[in-house]
């Protein structure tokens, strides 16, 4: 299944401050056991080294549309980015939850909801027409912004909130919201014909460790 006969380098970058997600050496660090495997897995299938840097999430597109990095991981699915770049199969399903202090029906519009800045909670939201929706360039400022009553719900990854419990009040309620999945986004030109052995090996990654 390998994509190159010698092993590539490959230019990679991940949101910056993503919970449960480090950088060390320039290698991304994976402290959730299942998804570091499937990780080395696909990384060895395509027979590549990934060259990690963290940056901001709107930083962190631009230069992947720009051709300046080759690839993204690991990021939510969201219709606005596979709009201007290119989605692989899902590596792993991570919902979205929202955290409130108080019962909340998440299909009212008018609610005040918080995510973080640039990521599919935020885009996802404002273009289902949700009217009151901000961004912040944390996670732990969005806890903040909660427990001050800033923000009525805050809407991130499942995983974001496991990863992060101690930061948000004892009193918060739990709800889940909708599907979504997490992956790799590539160049939409796809220069170095990726996406094709990239998919193969998430794919087969992914039921070798179920």
């Amino acid at each position: 299944m390998s994509w190159a006969s010698e092993r590539v380098l490959l230019r990679a970058g991940t949101p910056e401050g993503l919970p449960g997600y480090d950088i060390s050496g320039g290698k991304l660090i994976i402290k959730d056991s299942s998804k570091r495997r499937i990780f080395e897995c696909i990384e060895s299938a395509l027979n590549a080294r990934f060259e990690w840097q963290a940056l901001p999430t709107k930083r962190l597109i631009q230069m992947i549309m720009d051709g300046q990095l080759d690839i993204a991981f690991p990021m939510g699915f969201a219709t606005e980015r596979a709009s201007v770049m290119l989605q692989s199969a899902a590596t792993w399903d991570n919902p979205d939850v929202w955290l409130s202090l108080r019962p909340v029906n998440i299909q009212d519009k008018n609610l005040r909801i918080a995510a973080r800045l640039g990521s599919p909670q935020q885009i996802d939201h404002l273009a289902d027409g949700y009217t009151h929706v901000t961004g912040s360039y944390t996670y732990p400022l969005l806890a903040k912004e909660l427990s001050m009553d800033v923000t009525t719900a805050v809407i991130v990854p499942q995983s974001v909130y496991e990863e992060q419990k101690a930061h948000w009040p004892s009193q918060t309620l739990v709800t889940v919201g909708r599907q979504r999945s997490s992956g790799f986004y590539l160049k939409s030109s796809d220069p170095l014909k990726l996406l094709k052995p990239l998919n193969l090996a998430i794919e087969a990654c992914r039921v070798s460790d179920k």
